[in-house]
């Protein structure tokens, strides 16, 4: 029991890796918001397409807790205020390029997750399971957090390794437990995940590839080629899905097969991203795959991104 509490109370080891990974998620959802911009009024305006969730005004608002406070694009007064989902657009990409030079760090961290998840509800019929766990885990980046040793209104675009680091005994405890909570999180997505497919006879008799490339809407002509009219490839390729997927939780964590194992990950959702055309869901995936990574191997990826640049 004392060897647990230690865990938590021991000094924070992985900042390096956090900020990675933060940088690339904030990098990645500015991106995939002005990707969007074209389309913003049907996905978040009151009178989109989407629609509204609606307000469930049986109940005070204050009782409904952080559903009000994340549900605020839903709310009947914004029919009043046609620009209000323009403000939420515009309060995003504005802390996500603060977080992103860590400007305000706290402030910014809590006002992306306040954005955009208010930003994902409104439009969750456009959106794909990867905005849900971007926004989880946004949550769970609020809390691990350091304190700050250089200007808070100062552009620090490097990320540097040798760094110190400085955390109070309360942040320390926060940072340590937020941090394995983000990985068991992907763990348990990859679990139900594995667990649903097999609940269908599709996937358990190795047909759900062959049947998803025979969709049009979900299929590039490169893998209708290989997969539509092929039971035996379509086969192999459904088995070795729902292995990777119902074996990530315990393999990722031996460093000896890590990097392949993973690696086919990659692949795996960059297939989902170009060949069934989900490319905000693929890129995301392969993104929180880097907590799971050592500190060697980010600064290894590190360095290659800068000299290419």
């Amino acid at each position: 029991m004392n060897k647990l509490l230690t865990y938590f109370t021991n000094p924070f080891q992985y900042w390096y890796k956090v900020e990675i990974f933060r940088r690339v998620l904030y990098i990645f959802l500015f991106i995939n918001t002005l990707t969007l911009i074209p389309a913003a009024y049907e996905i978040w305006g009151y009178e989109g397409v989407i629609g509204t969730r609606g307000w469930n005004f049986s109940i005070p608002t204050w009782q409904q807790g952080s559903y009000a406070l994340l549900n605020v694009l839903s709310h009947p007064a914004n029919a009043k205020f046609p620009w209000l989902y323009q403000m939420f657009i515009a309060g995003q990409l504005v802390f996500l390029f603060t977080g992103i030079f860590r400007i305000l760090p706290k402030i910014s961290s809590v006002m992306i997750y306040f954005f955009t998840t208010n930003l994902f509800l409104k439009g969750y019929l456009m959106f794909t399971g990867a905005e849900v766990l971007a926004s989880i885990l946004l949550f769970y980046l609020m809390f691990i957090q350091r304190k700050e040793t250089k200007s808070l209104f100062k552009l620090q675009w490097k990320i540097d390794r040798t760094e110190q680091t400085e955390f109070s005994f309360l942040q320390t405890i926060f940072n340590n437990t937020f941090f394995i909570i983000l990985l068991i999180q992907i763990c348990i997505l990859y679990f139900f995940s594995t667990f649903y497919k097999l609940l269908d006879e599709n996937w358990t008799s190795g047909a759900a590839v062959m049947y998803i490339a025979q969709i049009d809407g979900y299929s590039s002509g490169l893998m209708k080629f290989i997969f539509a009219d092929n039971t035996t490839i379509s086969a192999l390729a459904t088995y070795l899905i729902l292995a990777y997927q119902g074996l990530f939780s315990l393999l990722v964590w031996f460093k000896k097969i890590k990097i392949p194992f993973l690696l086919f990950g990659v692949f795996f959702h960059l297939s989902i991203a170009f060949g069934m055309g989900i490319f905000t869901f693929g890129i995301f995936m392969c993104i929180v795959y880097l907590p799971f990574l050592d500190d060697n191997q980010l600064a290894w990826m590190q360095r290659k991104i800068s000299l290419r640049k």
